[in-house]
């Protein structure tokens, strides 16, 4: 299964993710971008992410 990666030391939490995808990433307490865990994310919602993040810092990872 893939999941949505997030460099963090890349990310400037411009939250463009969070917008593109609310059910994926949300901002956290500590104010950093967080990936929610699920079963199966939704790509096209992931890849509007992807697309948009000015940092290229939100990538897939193929898990097993």
């Amino acid at each position: 299964m893939r999941r949505p990666v997030i460099e963090l030391s890349d990310c400037v939490v411009c939250e463009v993710c969070v917008e593109a995808c609310p059910a994926v990433f949300l901002l956290n307490d500590a104010g950093y971008i967080e990936i929610i865990d699920m079963a199966e994310y939704p790509e096209a919602c992931v890849d509007e992410a992807v697309r948009n993040c000015p940092e290229d810092c939100i990538s897939w990872e193929e898990g097993g």
